[in-house]
């Protein structure tokens, strides 16, 4: 009888620090009394990438900009301004592959109290080197109060690089 063992592979890997980083950035802020969620939320594994070599793992950095806040991770960077209709989210993705890539990029936005609203981005055919951005209003008053200080989560963040 022949046992063989699973090796976790380098993308496996790379998505459970992703997973350990989302979970770090999510909780962090600039205000102490402000805690994360009794139940924090856990990041969605993204699919297997297809990519031609494999990136180091990105650290998470989150800071404030007058009233938006804004986290850095690695290619990503997501800005979220509270206004009266909702979170003002603008994201922007920078390729740093060697061929076009697609994003696809779900990002929620919560105040650590229960308000909790997402929105997926999709970003197609960015080539070599060039940044894309996109943004939209996450949330609503119907929600009840917009958070002021957002926490920005990054559930999904998966490149998907041409093969060509």
């Amino acid at each position: 009888m022949k046992i063989e063992t699973v090796v976790p592979g380098p993308r496996m890997v790379q998505a459970l620090c992703l997973m350990a980083a989302c979970l770090l950035a999510a909780g962090c802020t600039d205000d102490e009394s402000a805690k994360p969620p009794a139940s924090q939320r856990s990041v969605t594994p993204s699919a297997v990438q297809s990519t031609p070599r494999a990136h180091p793992s990105p650290v998470a950095s989150v800071h404030s900009e007058g009233r938006t806040r804004v986290l850095d991770y690695g290619d990503l960077v997501v800005r979220a301004t509270p206004e009266t209709s909702g979170v003002r989210t603008e994201i922007e993705v920078a390729n740093t592959y060697e061929r076009t890539a697609t994003y696809s990029i779900k990002i929620s936005i919560a105040d650590g109290k229960g308000w909790t609203a997402y929105n997926r981005f999709w970003l197609q055919d960015v080539p070599p080197g060039k940044t894309r951005r996109d943004k939209a209003v996450i949330g609503s008053p119907r929600m009840g109060p917009v958070p002021q200080v957002p926490k920005i989560y990054i559930d999904e963040f998966t490149p998907i690089v041409d093969r060509k």
